[in-house]
């Protein structure tokens, strides 16, 4: 069963879908999962498989647009970390409230951008009792400049400080379609075939928080998480290469999990025979640490 849902994070109202198994009986509390979409994803895409999967398997799941996105409310396209962490802990805040859910048995789903968030909500939280990330990096600045010249490089640094600039000194920042800041091939090629079916995603996005993401490093924070964490990575992601679950992998504490969906792309992970081996490699680890 599914319902729409809201609730408000520092004043902006903020969209979600709740998902309840068909078979819940009244008067039970059971454990939830906060899921954390990805880069300027949206609640309908990508993630209501992983979600309705987590509701046939006894969890309550819980997704939502960060502000900003999709349905919620918010600056369009402000694409901020820190900002979306405060999202992510007032989901948490939420999931609390509700009858069906059991609040000392919250755990946290976050993918790709969604995951690298996640990671730095549960080692501040304590509220979280068990995370899940999928597809994820470690440090910003290796996946966006790794495969860069030095002269590549030294051009987007001159782009950000003109845009960094430009926002001070003319209170004019600068703008940018997601498939422009988009810079591998196979971002590129779902995002053209995504946006006719889901036109919200085309939101222009402030190139500032680009260099944020440059500076955002989860792999600071994973050493602080204490509680079960699970990392699924794919072997041929060019969005956040499997180098980069390593590196989480082996900052994280135990107990503490790896798998790797063999021969598949960052996006095929989200349909098909190999959604079903991650989901249900996550539903173990949940139903391990979460469930009891």
């Amino acid at each position: 069963m599914k319902k729409e849902i809201f609730f408000y994070s520092e004043g902006f109202k903020i969209a979600g879908d709740l998902y309840i198994p068909d078979n819940y009986s009244e008067g039970d509390k059971l454990p939830a999962i906060i899921l954390c979409h990805g880069f300027a994803g949206i609640k309908e895409l990508l993630l209501p498989a992983y979600a309705e999967s987590f509701a046939k398997n006894g969890f309550v799941a819980i997704v939502f647009d960060y502000r900003g996105f999709g349905d919620s409310e918010g600056e369009r396209g402000r694409l901020i970390p820190q900002e979306q962490i405060v999202d992510i802990r007032n989901a948490i805040t939420y999931a609390e409230t509700v009858p069906e859910v059991d609040a000392e048995r919250i755990g946290l789903w976050g993918t790709s951008f969604g995951g690298a968030n996640a990671i730095v909500t549960a080692s501040m939280d304590n509220r979280v009792k068990c995370l899940v990330v999928q597809l994820t990096f470690g440090n910003g600045e290796r996946v966006i400049t790794g495969g860069q010249s030095d002269e590549e490089k030294k051009k987007l640094q001159t782009v950000l400080t003109k845009a960094r600039q430009r926002a001070v000194t003319k209170n004019k920042p600068l703008y940018l379609s997601v498939d422009r800041i988009l810079t591998d091939q196979q971002s590129k090629d779902f995002f053209k075939t995504t946006i006719e079916k889901f036109p919200k995603l085309g939101v222009k996005i402030p190139i500032l928080p680009l260099q944020q993401t440059i500076e955002y490093a989860p792999e600071n924070f994973i050493s602080a998480v204490r509680v079960p964490v699970f990392i699924v990575a794919a072997e041929k992601d060019a969005v956040n290469p499997l180098k980069e679950s390593e590196y989480l992998f082996e900052n994280a504490n135990h107990p503490k999990s790896f798998y790797c969906v063999e021969d598949a792309t960052h996006y095929e992970v989200y349909e098909g025979e190999k959604f079903e081996i991650a989901s249900q490699k996550q539903i173990e680890w949940f139903n391990k640490y979460l469930v009891g």
